[in-house]
Formats: structure tokens, C-alpha cells, sequence
């Protein structure tokens, strides 16, 4: 069997799964609500599920990202961040800490996963998210999600200043145009990191033997 190229290799990677929370992917969340197509999020989390799958059974790491956002964390900056002057607030409530909107979207964290909470786009800025990769002997990152040209592209540039190689799993991210969606990829792949498929990374990980049955959804995570 071919030599498994490095950052796709159990051994070093783990599986980033940013944000597929209901207020950014459920058709009746807050992003959808305020007239956002979420049907390419929909369609995504299927092939996601399944990766995780397939991720759990060859051992690679599976890091869950999950914003929140209060009133301890919802700064007057980030509020306003795109109006002219301060104050404005730019953003509906999105992913309320306690709220439904806040929940996971079709995928759930096992007992072996760890989740990782965020209050900004990267996954990376103000959590502890890097000392969990350490811990875990991770090198690369393979990184799914929503929305691909915001919060997961902010993750894989942040990934590569910690010194990480980044890889974006195409198909398995998502946001809500066709073209912000292939803008990001075509950045992605020209300046930050590789782009991969579902399909290809299965393939890759074909033959590796089971480290056993896929964690179960019922299990509670880890909370980082």
C-alpha cells in the first residue's frame, strides 16, 4: 500500500468541524430567518456526519467548535464591526449561549470528542484550541464547517500562523452562495493550504484497521 501523504495521516491529523450549529445551518435558524440560503449547509451535513464516521474509525481526532455569544463576550466593536461609527450594531443574536439556535446541527460530539468554545470567527483567537491539538500530538488539520469564507477560512489562516499545515475538507463545508463558497476554495488552495475531498480522504484512510466502532452519539463530550 502506498505511503499515506503526511497531513493526511491519522497519525498526525484531526478533524475540525467549525460551527454546524442550527442558528448558522437549520432552515428556521437565525441565519435563515434573515434571508440567507442555508440549503448548501443542509445538503453538507450529511457527507460531514459520515466523514466523522469514518474519522473515528481510523482514530483521527475529531475537535468540535462551537460558537457562542453573550453579553460577557458581545464587545461594542464586534457588534458594530462592519458600520462606520461605534456603537451601530451590525449583527442579529446569533448562537445565544443556552439557546436552541446555539445547538449542534445533525452532527453530535462523542464521548472521545472534544469541543472547543469561540466567541470570534477563528477558532483559534481566544480559545484554547492549540493547546488541545498539542496535547493530542496533532500536526494537520483537516477543517469542515459554516461558512466557508468566514469562520472556517478564519480558522485554517489562523491554523497555519500557529504552524500548523491546514487542509480544507470541501465538501463537507458550506455557506450560502455558490460563489463565496469557490472564492474561498480558490484562496484556500493559492495561499493557506490543500484542498481535499470527502471521498478522497476515506480513500486514503481505506486499509487503516478500525481502532473500533464509531463513538457513539449518545456519549457526552469533552469540554476543552
Amino acid at each position: 500500500m502506498a505511503e499515506r501523504p503526511y497531513r493526511y495521516d491519522p497519525a498526525h491529523a484531526a478533524l475540525v468541524v467549525v460551527d454546524v450549529q442550527n442558528d448558522f445551518c437549520h432552515p428556521e435558524g437565525s441565519v435563515a430567518t434573515m434571508g440567507s440560503d442555508v440549503s448548501a449547509a443542509v445538503e453538507m451535513v450529511p457527507r460531514l456526519r459520515s466523514l466523522i464516521d469514518q474519522a473515528h474509525s481510523v482514530g483521527v481526532p475529531v475537535v468540535f467548535v462551537q460558537t457562542l455569544h453573550d453579553d460577557t463576550n458581545d464587545t461594542a466593536m464586534w457588534l458594530g464591526r462592519v458600520t462606520a461609527e461605534p456603537g451601530g450594531v451590525q449583527t442579529g443574536r446569533i448562537c445565544r449561549t443556552g439557546s436552541w439556535g446555539a445547538e449542534f446541527y445533525g452532527v453530535t460530539p462523542g464521548s472521545d470528542d472534544t469541543v472547543v468554545t469561540k466567541h470570534r470567527f477563528s477558532a483559534f483567537v481566544g480559545t484554547n484550541l492549540d493547546i488541545v491539538l498539542k496535547t493530542l500530538s496533532v500536526r494537520s488539520l483537516l477543517v469542515t464547517g459554516v461558512a466557508t469564507e468566514v469562520c472556517v477560512e478564519s480558522t485554517l489562516r489562523d491554523g497555519l500562523s500557529a504552524e500548523y499545515f491546514v487542509s480544507l475538507v470541501e465538501d463537507c463545508a458550506a455557506t450560502y452562495t455558490a460563489e463565496a463558497h469557490e472564492s474561498s476554495v480558490r484562496n484556500v488552495r493559492r495561499n493557506f493550504g490543500t484542498v481535499v475531498t470527502s471521498d478522497e480522504l476515506v480513500g486514503i484512510w481505506a486499509g487503516i484497521t478500525p481502532v473500533g466502532s464509531a463513538v457513539s452519539s449518545s456519549s457526552v463530550p469533552r469540554r476543552a
